[in-house]
């Protein structure tokens, strides 16, 4: 009975350690029994110990979650309930990061417009200040604060907002991809 306990733990782990993108190992064959019994693991660290809360067993092995739905594959309440507990804690925390001022509340809304108090969710906002990407968008660089906040969305928000719905970033060779157009309006 102990060695196929040592068998399957062997396993066990070795799935879990493939999972995990590490490359698996066949596992050994089992010792033969002895006549004496086995040693006991030498006892904990005070930091193994803290890793785990007193009273609680350590987890054991399951399978890992299935992988987020791109945003594609949402449908309606999906859609909404994605937004609500993923992208706008997300981003929150990313515009807040860069101006915690002006963007200290972030809602539906400051993205989506005033429409979105109504259930109007349609992209791209007509609120959201209309883009001319002519010449690097160095229109809006002028502008007071411009500069920064291009580099910001163009660094930061573009790439994180494409990783949250599960897209590319916009490729300007192949016109595929999440990009300003997303959420502006682009001048023709």
């Amino acid at each position: 009975m102990r060695n196929v306990a040592l068998l399957c733990t062997t396993l066990a782990l070795a799935a879990a350690y493939a999972a995990c993108g590490g490359a698996p190992t066949p596992p050994e064959a089992p010792a033969a029994p002895s006549a004496e019994p086995a040693a006991e693991p030498p006892p904990a660290s005070s930091d193994e110990v803290a890793a785990v809360p007193a009273g609680s067993a350590a987890p054991a092995a399951s399978a890992a979650p299935p992988a987020p739905k791109a945003w594609k594959e949402l449908q309606g309440e999906e859609r909404g309930k994605f937004m609500k507990e993923v992208v706008v804690p997300k981003m929150a925390a990313l515009l807040q990061e860069h101006d915690a001022k002006k963007f200290a509340e972030v809602t539906c809304a400051t993205c989506h417009g005033p429409g979105a108090k109504d259930g109007k969710f349609e992209m791209p906002a007509a609120s959201l200040p209309k883009l001319d990407p002519k010449d690097g968008f160095a229109k809006h660089k002028k502008t007071a604060g411009g500069a920064a906040m291009t580099k910001f969305m163009m660094e930061r928000v573009t790439p994180e907002m494409a990783g949250l719905l599960g897209m590319p970033v916009y490729d300007p060779a192949t016109h595929a991809g999440f990009g300003c157009g997303g959420c502006h309006t682009m001048a023709k």
